[in-house]
Formats: structure tokens, sequence, C-alpha cells
């Protein structure tokens, strides 16, 4: 009996379905990837601008004030309203993406004293 040496048909079929396999399965885990480093990006992007309106009301939160900022350029919409019952006032806001996905939604209430 005599040994051949090479492949046969039926093993490059099967390493090629193996191969294709392989690399449909890396390439949707590099799409899900993207999409999770986008999302993240625009979860910070949101929570930096609630961290702003944060720090801006800790330095000025007694005055009454309804806004409403319409960045087109972070793609974020925000709405804020501060009221004051008393010494009290409170902040209520709320910061959504609107850059065509899935929207990122982040809602704030916060209160302080006021002299």
């Amino acid at each position: 009996m005599r040994t051949r040496r090479g492949v046969s048909l039926v093993e490059v079929l099967v390493a090629s379905v193996l191969l294709a396999v392989g690399v449909s399965g890396a390439l949707g885990a590099l799409v899900t990837a993207a999409r999770l480093r986008h999302r993240a990006s625009v979860r910070e992007a949101v929570a930096r601008r609630v961290e702003a309106r944060l720090g801006w009301f800790t330095l000025q939160g007694c005055a009454t004030v309804d806004t409403m900022v319409a960045d087109a350029s972070a793609a974020i919409e925000e709405r804020w309203r501060v009221t004051r019952s008393g010494a009290v006032a409170r902040l209520d806001g709320r910061a959504r993406s609107v850059d065509g996905g899935r929207p990122v939604r982040l809602a704030l209430v916060h209160e302080r004293r006021c002299p």
C-alpha cells in the first residue's frame, strides 16, 4: 500500500468551513465591541454634562431658573428646572443623547439649603 501526499478535497472543504466560522465569529465580536464603545462614550458625555450642571447648581443653585440647553455638536439635549420652596432649592433635570442610536437618558434630582 502506497501513502499519498497532500490533502483531499474533503479536508480542504472542512478546513474552509472551520475557518469561515472562526472569521465570522471574530468579525461579530469586533462589531459588538465597536457598538459598546460608542454607547459608552455617549453615556460618558451625558454624565459629564449632568456633572457640570450639578457643579453649577452647587455654586448658583439658589437662583430660580428654567432652562433648556441643546448642543448639536455633542448631540445631547438637556432640560433643567430649579425651583425654590422656602430655604430649599431643588434641581430637577434630564439629559439625553439624540445621536440617532438608542437614546441614553439620565435624570437628576438634587436639593440644597439656601441662605
